[in-house]
């Protein structure tokens, strides 16, 4: 089973049955949750093998609650997939823009679309909401026509709203990825590994002693490598300020010989911790 960030309707859910459709069977469920963090918890106490989670959008970056999660939970990365995502807004039949007074939808989603929406309802405050399809769900219920709400046009046809506007995100090039974890015991089958052109290792690089160059340490032995980044990321520790752990990206998959010899290289210099997050493949969808 999977779980993903729910209600129905949501971005996640369309992740979620990418990567059940990826096992190659048509029975894996999968089962929504009403946060991020309930979805982490969920597969990691077994309530499901899996789950699906956004970890990083185009436009607005990482979704930091799903990293910071990621660096304390014991889970692993399994595969990876990038949907483009295209927000609609949508709210009760002759909608008067200048006098809406609330967009309801997650922060990202109210992110990616804040220039539209400040065009559309320069009137109106923006609420967030535990996700996408949970502000549909609300305006629909509530059924007051100074609301209106952004999520995808798949959730939001299955109400009775009208659509109001179609790609209300600023940027036409909008695209998130979404990760599979699990615990490390439930590895997905070789063959998913296979089918992808792309793979990647994500790593968690915390420093013992900041000293200068300590960075700079690590990714020489990437340069040298000749390996390439697709993302380092810096983010708070926790332990007070001027504190950090690195979030870093290589494309290649663990058993290749130049990322393996990378990654020893780098568990011998001083002062560094590394965790590894995962080797997995990486997969593209567009519908």
């Amino acid at each position: 089973m999977i779980g993903f960030l729910g209600p129905h309707g949501t971005y996640t859910e369309q992740a979620a049955k990418f990567f059940a459709f990826m096992f190659g069977e048509t029975s894996v469920p999968i089962r929504p949750y009403a946060s991020i963090t309930q979805v982490f918890d969920a597969v990691e106490i077994g309530d499901v093998m899996y789950a699906a989670l956004p970890i990083e959008n185009s436009l607005e970056g990482s979704v930091l609650v799903t990293l910071d999660r990621l660096s304390v939970a014991p889970l692993y990365i399994f595969a990876e997939v990038s949907l483009p995502i295209r927000h609609a807004v949508f709210g009760w039949k002759d909608t008067d823009h200048d006098r809406v007074k609330q967009v309801l939808s997650h922060p990202q989603a109210l992110a990616q679309c804040r220039n539209t929406l400040l065009r559309l309802f320069p009137y109106a405050v923006h609420i967030d909401v535990d996700s996408t399809a949970a502000a549909i769900a609300k305006v629909a219920k509530e059924q007051d026509p100074t609301q209106v709400c952004v999520g995808s046009v798949e959730a939001g046809q299955a109400t009775l709203l009208q659509l109001l506007h179609m790609d209300a995100q600023d940027v036409p090039d909008n695209v998130t990825r979404f990760v599979l974890i699990g615990q490390q015991e439930h590895p997905v089958p070789v063959s998913i590994a296979q089918a992808a052109a792309v793979h990647k290792t994500s790593l968690l690089l915390q420093l013992g002693d900041d000293h200068p160059g300590a960075l700079y340490d690590v990714l020489k032995v990437f340069a040298k490598s000749e390996l390439n980044l697709s993302r380092l990321e810096s983010r708070p520790t926790k332990k007070g300020l001027g504190s950090y752990q690195f979030y870093l990206d290589v494309l290649g998959v663990r058993d290749d010989a130049r990322v393996l010899d990378a990654l020893q290289q780098i568990e011998q210099i001083e002062g560094f911790s590394m965790r590894d997050l995962g080797s997995y493949p990486c997969f593209t969808h567009f519908k």
